[in-house]
């Protein structure tokens, strides 16, 4: 059974995705899109360009990670904002 960006994402939390492909992104952003997520600012996924990099929230949406966001990542932070971090690799 294939698990849902929802299922990975659990209340409370944000996860911050790397991907491996601009392609394993593409097909991310995709289903993302089909699960209800969009960008903070409304547009839909596959309307907006590939990253090595995102922020998913537990309130559906996505973003991109700015230099903090990145530092934060590598850092080994297990909070962001007062949810809890989840780090996942594709």
């Amino acid at each position: 059974m294939k698990q849902t960006i929802s299922e990975l994402v659990p209340a409370g939390s944000k996860a911050y995705v790397r991907f491996e492909s601009e392609e394993t992104c593409r097909a991310f952003l995709r289903q993302a899109e089909e699960e209800g997520f969009t960008f903070s600012d409304g547009t839909k996924p596959t309307r907006k360009h590939p990253s090595d990099l995102l922020a998913v929230h537990d309130d559906k949406t996505i973003c991109y990670l700015g230099a903090v966001g990145r530092i934060a990542y590598a850092s080994g932070a297990k909070t962001v904002g007062g949810k809890t971090l989840v780090r996942l690799k594709f």
